[in-house]
């Protein structure tokens, strides 16, 4: 949703009128931070009544309502997506039920799309695409409208819908859900015997772990999942240590974590090719991002000085491979090892790009990251006048999506 197009029109028509905030506070007796925070399109006036009235007040001719009413229309398609999510959700907490009650077909096409699009299509778009696919696979295998044989691939098929899920909903910050979905997918996955698919599965239980701070469980779920690893199973190998590293990172051994990194980077050399691109692939520049991450929870500055040049490397990955919250994250992870490396210049510097973005409201891990950067600055620059100001900026920042 635009947040802005309903305070852009109401500052269009209050300059027009030659109007301060504090006169037109005045005028539609409302608070001045209110309306301050409405024009920054950080604040919604939920009344369409008062929308008429400081239209009708600013001669807008229905511009402002106008704007509202289309404001109005997304936040309702918003809606419409939190009930098809917990519809997924529903459908998934069947499966571990009762996965003897699925099926799928020749629909891998279909799923491929959705795998490589995920991140750059809309959320609602990818849900109502994903849950076409799992409705079709499920009534295939109600209505035993298969061949025998096809059993197997109608199991990985649909627990690959269900890792689509995992991710969508972790993106919008409900991880209990998410690792419902990768349960799912694990469980399909093994009675496949499909082994990139139960690694993948225990990779994206080990993610939705560690976005709850889970470190011991993300741990063990990645540990879990190198079990399944083959000569089959693509770049599995380098996302599990990848994940295992950024758990053991969080339980405080930066050591064992930058020994795991490179073992990923090692195993990335041997890696097979993944079955499915996109969501069930592990990308290069994901891995170096990886490195950023996982290292700036260190207290050695050597270590601390990796993470700052893989960050830098990752930014510099993400421009070719282009995903926007993945670059604000590394963005994110450079500005938090500056701060452990007590440099607030390059803090400062390195986050922002970050607000210079418009903050989806999808990305969760971009709020959370924001946050623990906050964090730092106020641990490593008690007093600093400019550290607190960017700390203020953070929190606006963030509060505003």
């Amino acid at each position: 949703m635009d947040a802005k197009r309903t305070g852009k029109m109401l500052r269009q028509l209050r300059e027009a009128r030659g109007l301060s905030l504090r006169e037109l506070a005045a005028v539609l007796f409302a608070d001045y931070s209110w309306l301050c925070n409405i024009e920054a399109g950080r604040r919604w006036p939920k009344d369409r009544g008062w929308v008429e009235q400081a239209d009708l007040h600013l001669g807008g001719g229905g511009a402002l309502v106008a704007a509202w009413d289309a404001d109005q229309r997304e936040r309702a398609r918003a809606a419409d997506t939190v009930r098809m999510l917990e519809q997924a959700r529903r459908d998934s907490e069947s499966l571990l039920v009762a996965p003897d009650g699925v099926d799928l077909d020749e629909l891998q096409d279909g799923l491929i799309d959705v795998a490589r699009n995920a991140r750059f299509e809309p959320y609602d778009q990818t849900l109502s695409r994903a849950q076409l696919l799992r409705s079709e696979l499920m009534r295939r295998i109600r209505d035993g409208a298969h061949r025998p044989e096809e059993i197997r691939e109608l199991y990985v098929a649909l627990g690959r819908v269900c890792g689509v899920l995992a991710y969508l909903t972790l993106d919008l910050g409900q991880a209990d859900t998410a690792r419902v979905h990768a349960q799912a997918a694990f469980q399909l996955g093994d009675r496949a015997n499909h082994d990139q698919l139960r690694a993948w599965s225990r990779g994206t239980q080990a993610l939705a772990f560690r976005f709850t701070k889970d470190f011991e469980r993300a741990r063990d779920a990645a540990i879990d999942g190198l079990n399944y690893v083959t000569g089959s199973t693509g770049t599995a190998e380098p996302r599990l240590l990848c994940g295992l590293a950024a758990s053991v990172a969080n339980l405080g051994d930066s050591q064992g974590a930058l020994e795991l990194l490179e073992q990923a980077d090692r195993a990335r050399d041997g890696a097979g090719k993944d079955e499915i691109p996109g969501l069930f692939s592990f990308s290069p520049a994901k891995q170096i991002y990886y490195h950023g991450f996982s290292l700036m929870w260190a207290e050695d500055k050597r270590i601390l000085r990796k993470s700052v040049k893989a960050s830098n490397d990752a930014i510099a990955a993400w421009q070719v491979q282009r995903s926007p919250g993945d670059e604000m994250l590394s963005q994110i992870y450079l500005a938090s090892a500056y701060a452990r490396l007590s440099n607030l210049d390059g803090s400062l510097e390195a986050v922002q790009p970050v607000l210079a973005q418009p903050l989806s409201a999808h990305f969760s891990w971009v709020r959370k990251r924001l946050n623990q950067l906050d964090g730092l600055l106020e641990k490593h620059f008690p007093g600093s006048g400019r550290a607190n100001d960017m700390r203020e900026t953070l929190q606006a920042y963030v509060h505003a999506a």
